[in-house]
This record gives structure tokens, C-alpha cells and sequence, in this order.
């Protein structure tokens, strides 16, 4: 199976790829597009450490830069529902719409090693995304391998970042390593 996975960051891809990487029934391709990820050095450093992911189990990932800010603020506020599915649905759709266009088999996503994640929402998104492009979404629960994904990414120094991703998770964020990043003039004290 020709297998395009959608990656949201090194963490959570590693360990799926160190596993999927081995199985000779698949080929495997990461495709990194994430437009949730604010502000753009904290975006910069994401796809740095995928692509060091890349590097290092060699595996082809095509990058798609689109970088929404704006979109994030002037659309989506407080209902966290809404942006989840709004950002499950945008990259989600991206993924599928390449693989469709480069001939894969399926696509997948790393978001489903998070125990953070909505799992059923981001299986039913898939499956109608996969519906509308009649191309197969590979679900499956990675979320054993979470911690594995965690030690893997030390050992090799990928970065690990303090929150979600979007503008909003980052204010939600309680993590006491957070960056410290300034939103257009807007951070913690005068937001």
C-alpha cells in the first residue's frame, strides 16, 4: 500500500513511522502542511524537526507552507470544537487531495498518536474526507505508542513543543516550558 501520512510534528510521527517504516506492505510518505501552527517561529521549528525526522528515517515528505494567523483570529475565538474541526478538516482535506492527485493507496494522519486528540472526530472527518475523494483513510489507534514517539524524539533532539499549535491552544496552554511569543503587540499580560 502506497500510505501518505499527514504530519502534525516530530513527536507525534516518529514512533509511527519507525513502526510503519518496517512493514514491507507499506510504502510510506509524510506530507506536512499546518496552518494551525502560531506564530510562525514556532511553525518554523516544527517543520525543522520533521524534516530532521525525514532525514533520519529517509523517507520522502513533502512540505506545503500556508500559514493561517489571521484566519485563526478572525475566525475561530473560543469554541474550541469549532477550531479543532476546522483544523482536522483543513489538513485533513490537504492530505487527501494530494494523495489523491500523487496516486497513494490511502492517507493517514500522526495526529492519532495523541491521547490529546479527538480520535473519533478526527476518524470521522477522514473517513468523509477519504468518501469525498474516493481514496482510503488509514485509520489506525497509535496512541500505545505515544510515549515511545516522546523517547525517540529526546534521544534524537526533535523539538518538542509546549502546546497544540494554534493561537488559541497557546493561551490555553498551562505547560511551564512554553515559549514565550509575542502575537502581533498581544502576549499573556495584555491580551
Amino acid at each position: 500500500m502506497k500510505l501518505l501520512m499527514h504530519i502534525c510534528c516530530a513527536p507525534c510521527a516518529v514512533a509511527i513511522v519507525d513502526k510503519l517504516i518496517d512493514d514491507s506492505d507499506i510504502y510510506l510518505e509524510g506530507f506536512f502542511y499546518n496552518p494551525n501552527i502560531h506564530p510562525l517561529e514556532e511553525y518554523e521549528k516544527r517543520k525543522l524537526a520533521v524534516q530532521q525526522l525525514s532525514d533520519d528515517y529517509s523517507f520522502k515528505t513533502s512540505f506545503y507552507n500556508d500559514f493561517k494567523l489571521e484566519y485563526w483570529k478572525k475566525n475561530l475565538g473560543e469554541d474550541k470544537l469549532l477550531r479543532c474541526k476546522t483544523c482536522y478538516s483543513l489538513r485533513l482535506n490537504a492530505a487527501a487531495k494530494f494523495a489523491k492527485e500523487n496516486y497513494f493507496d490511502a492517507f493517514t494522519t500522526s495526529l492519532l498518536i495523541s491521547p490529546y486528540q479527538n480520535h473519533e472526530l478526527i476518524k470521522d472527518i477522514g473517513q468523509a474526507i477519504a468518501d469525498k475523494y474516493g481514496i482510503d483513510f488509514y485509520y489506525e489507534d497509535f496512541r500505545e505508542l505515544y510515549r515511545k514517539g516522546r523517547e525517540i524524539s529526546r534521544g534524537k533532539y526533535y523539538y518538542m513543543q509546549k502546546y497544540c499549535g494554534c493561537f488559541y491552544s497557546y493561551w490555553e496552554s498551562d505547560h511551564p516550558k512554553k515559549p514565550v511569543y509575542d502575537f502581533d503587540g498581544h502576549n499573556e499580560k495584555n491580551l
